[in-house]
C-alpha cells in the first residue's frame, strides 16, 4: 500500500490498467432536431452515412431491414433503420413492412412522393434530407426509410416503447421524481434509458457471456463523454468472462471486481432509469444483464454508495443536510457498540456520575460481561433482521414486532441484558436502515464485530486504529482503476467536493474529474441566462 496516494492524486494501476486522459470533446454536436449536413442523393453513400450516424453495429440495439420497393415498374433497393425497444415491432411490420414490400406490386407507385400518399398509413411520416433531423428521430422512437433514387429520406413515426406505468422501485424509493423502474427484460431496460437520452452517441454494446445460458449482457455509454480507456478495459473484462451461466447482475460484479475480499462493494447497482442515465451523462458506465432488474453503474466511490437518487431533486439546503444526518446514522451503525463496550470496560471515567450511575445500576442483574453481552444483542439482530427479509412480506411486520418488542423486554425483564444496551442496539439498528445502499450497509454490519472486538481489547485506542486501517483499505480498492476514495483521498477536484457540500443546481458546472470524461463541462457558465 503506498500511503503517498493519500494525498497526491494518482491513477492506481488495477490488472495493468489505468485510465489514461481523455481526448478532450468540449465541442462534441448535441443532439438537436435543427441544421446540419444533408443527404448527397447518393444510395450508396448516404447508406453508408445512415449507418456511421446511427452507430449501426456499434449499438446493438440500432437494426436495420433491407428490401425492394417497385416504383415506376422498376424494383429499388430500400433500407429503414430502427431502435430495438423503442418501436411497435407489429405496427413496423403490418403498416409499413408489408405495405411497401407487397402492395407496391399490386398498386401503380409512379413516383417517389407516391410512397407516402398511396402506400404509408400511419398517422405521421415526414420526408427530409437533413441528417440531424433524421438521428433525432430514429433516438426518438422513429424509423427511418432510405430508397434507392430518392432525394430525401422518410421518418416514420412507429413510437412503441415498454413502460412499467406507475410502479415504484422496490429499493429506491423516493419522496419526489421519477417512479419508473427496470424491469427484469433486457430490451426494456436500455429503452428505458433511450427514453431519457435521445442522443446518437448513446452506444450500447451488446455480449453473450455463459457458453451455456448464453446471457444477454449490454454496456451502454455515451461515446462523447466517456473516458475511451475506462470503455476499453470494461469491455476486455466482459469479454474475457468464461464461465457456464450467468443470470443476475449481482454475478456480474462479483467478475469485474477489482479486489474480491474488501467489504465495500466496488459497484453502485440500482433499479432507477433516471440514476443510471445521469450517471452515463457524468461519464460513466452502465452494465445491464438480461432477467435482472438491476443494473451496475461503474466506477463508483464510497461517497456515491451513500447517496440517495432523490438527492439530484432536492434544494442544495435539504440534501446537505440529509446527508449530514446519514453520514452520521452510517457512522452510528458502525462505532455506537464498539465505542459503548470501550466505554463501559475502559472509559468510564468519561461519563457523567449519573449516566454511570444509571448504566452500573440497569447492569447490575445482567449475568454477562459487556462483550458478550452485545454479542448476543447484535446476533439476534442480524437473525431477526434475516427472518424478516425471507419471510413473506405479510409476516414480515409481525416478526419484527415480536423481535423488536416482545423478545427484548422479555430479555430485560429476565435481566439477560440491561435496558441501556437495547438503546444502543436499537439506534445501531436505525442508522443502519439509514444507510441508502444495502452492500454499503451490509459492510457496516460486518465491520461492526470488528469494532466490538477492538473496542473490548483496547478501548478507544483499539478503535482508531481500526479506523485507520478501515479507511485505508477503503481508499485503496478500486471500481475500474478508480480510486474509491476520491475526490477526497486523493484529492482531486479542487474546492470542496460535491460528496462533502452539494452546490445548487446552476453552480455544478464541471463533471467529477476522478474518471477524466472526455467533456469536463457539464453546463454553461451562466446557465440561469435569465437573471442577466
Amino acid at each position: 500500500m503506498n500511503f503517498k496516494n493519500l494525498f497526491i492524486y494518482k491513477h492506481n494501476s488495477v490488472e495493468n490498467f489505468t485510465i489514461k486522459n481523455a481526448t478532450p470533446a468540449e465541442n462534441y454536436s448535441v443532439q438537436k432536431n435543427e441544421g446540419g449536413p444533408s443527404l448527397s442523393g447518393s444510395f450508396r453513400k448516404d447508406y453508408k452515412t445512415l449507418s456511421e450516424e446511427f452507430a449501426f453495429g456499434k449499438s446493438g440495439d440500432v437494426k436495420k431491414r433491407e428490401f425492394t420497393i417497385r416504383i415506376d415498374e422498376s424494383d429499388r433497393k430500400a433500407v429503414i433503420f430502427f431502435i430495438d425497444g423503442l418501436v411497435n415491432k407489429e405496427f413496423l411490420n403490418n403498416f409499413i413492412l408489408k405495405p411497401l414490400m407487397l402492395k407496391s406490386r399490386e398498386i401503380e407507385v409512379s413516383s417517389f412522393r407516391s410512397i407516402g400518399e398511396i402506400l404509408l398509413s400511419q398517422s405521421e411520416y415526414k420526408e427530409t434530407n437533413v441528417i440531424g433531423d433524421l438521428t433525432f428521430d430514429l433516438n426518438f422512437g422513429s424509423c427511418i426509410m432510405l430508397v434507392d433514387g430518392a432525394k430525401t429520406a422518410y421518418s416514420l413515426d412507429v413510437k412503441g416503447w415498454q413502460h412499467r406505468g406507475v410502479e415504484s422501485p422496490q429499493t429506491e424509493r423516493i419522496i419526489r421524481g421519477p417512479n419508473d423502474a427496470f424491469s427484469e427484460q433486457l430490451r426494456e431496460n436500455t429503452a428505458l434509458i433511450r427514453h431519457l437520452i435521445r442522443n446518437k452517441s448513446l452506444m450500447c454494446r451488446e455480449f453473450k457471456v455463459g457458453k451455456i445460458s448464453q446471457t444477454p449482457v449490454s454496456v451502454m455509454y455515451i461515446e462523447n463523454v466517456a473516458n475511451a480507456s475506462l470503455v476499453e478495459e470494461t469491455l476486455r473484462r466482459i469479454e474475457s468472462i468464461g464461465v457456464d451461466y450467468i443470470f443476475a447482475a449481482a454475478e456480474i460484479e462479483q467478475l469485474l471486481e477489482d479486489k474480491t475480499f474488501t467489504t465495500i462493494p466496488q459497484f453502485l447497482s440500482t433499479e432507477r432509469p433516471d440514476r443510471a442515465s445521469r450517471a452515463l451523462l457524468d461519464g460513466k458506465l452502465v452494465i445491464l444483464v438480461d432477467g435482472s432488474p438491476f443494473v451496475l453503474i461503474v466506477p463508483t466511490t464510497v461517497f456515491e454508495l451513500n447517496e440517495a437518487a432523490e438527492d439530484n431533486y432536492l434544494r442544495f439546503p435539504y440534501v446537505n443536510f440529509i446527508r449530514t444526518i446519514r453520514w452520521i446514522a452510517f457512522m452510528l451503525s458502525l462505532l455506537l457498540p464498539g465505542l459503548y463496550v470501550a466505554v463501559v470496560s475502559f472509559h468510564s471515567e468519561l461519563l457523567p456520575t449519573g449516566i454511570l450511575m444509571s448504566i452500573i445500576a440497569s447492569r447490575e442483574p445482567v449475568p454477562f460481561p459487556s462483550l458478550l453481552e452485545i454479542i448476543i444483542m447484535e446476533i439476534c439482530l442480524e437473525i431477526i433482521r434475516e427472518a424478516s427479509i425471507r419471510v413473506p412480506e405479510a409476516s414480515g411486520s409481525t416478526l419484527s414486532i415480536v423481535g423488536a418488542l416482545i423478545l427484548g423486554q422479555a430479555a430485560v425483564s429476565a435481566g439477560i441484558v440491561s435496558p441501556i444496551l437495547i438503546i444502543i442496539v436499537s439506534i445501531t439498528a436505525i442508522g443502519s436502515f439509514a444507510t441508502p445502499n444495502y452492500y454499503l450497509g451490509l459492510s457496516a454490519r460486518i465491520l461492526r464485530f470488528a469494532y466490538i472486538f477492538l473496542g473490548a481489547t483496547a478501548g478507544f485506542l483499539g478503535i482508531i486504529s481500526g479506523l485507520f486501517v478501515n479507511i485505508l483499505l477503503w481508499t485503496n480498492a478500486t471500481s475500474m482503476g478508480v480510486p474509491m476514495g476520491a475526490p477526497f483521498a486523493p484529492m482531486t477536484n479542487k474546492g470542496i467536493p460535491s460528496p462533502l457540500f452539494l452546490p445548487p443546481i446552476w453552480k455544478q458546472e464541471n463533471r467529477e474529474d476522478y474518471i477524466n470524461p472526455r467533456r469536463k463541462r457539464r453546463q454553461a457558465h451562466i446557465s440561469r441566462k435569465w437573471k442577466g
